[in-house]
């Protein structure tokens, strides 16, 4: 398997960005990571924010908090999430893995077709 292939897989399956980093192109793979993560925060942010505010109205009695109460309230937030953010997030999300898969493939290819060109000590005009 070549680089372009590996960089894009890094990308498509761990994280946008992964394969840059793998490419050691690591300003380019925050370009990828920082909106991900930060829609990724900003969604989680606010399913949290909609479960706290319904635990404040239903708070749990003592000694009934369970794993099914807590997956309740947390499908209960997803429910109630404003569903036109919630996917202008989630069109963000995919386009930049998307955008990172791509980039890190022609990245590879790139790598794998420049010439390598090294200055060698042995090859100066000076040995004579």
């Amino acid at each position: 398997m070549d680089k372009a292939t590996k960089a894009a897989l890094f990308s498509a399956l761990l994280f946008p960005g992964w394969g840059q980093f793998y490419l050691k192109r690591y300003k380019r793979g925050l370009v990828f990571i920082v909106p991900v993560l930060a829609s990724a925060l900003a969604l989680v942010w606010s399913i949290v924010e909609i479960g706290i505010s319904i635990i404040k109205v239903a708070p749990f009695k003592k000694g009934t908090v369970h794993p099914a109460n807590v997956i309740q309230v947390a499908v209960d937030a997803l429910k109630a999430i404003n569903l036109s953010y919630f996917i202008m997030l989630l069109i963000v999300i995919s386009a930049f893995w998307i955008l990172s898969i791509i980039d890190a493939y022609q990245l590879g290819k790139k790598l794998i077709t420049a010439p390598t060109t090294r200055a060698h000590p042995e090859s100066t005009s000076d040995q004579a």
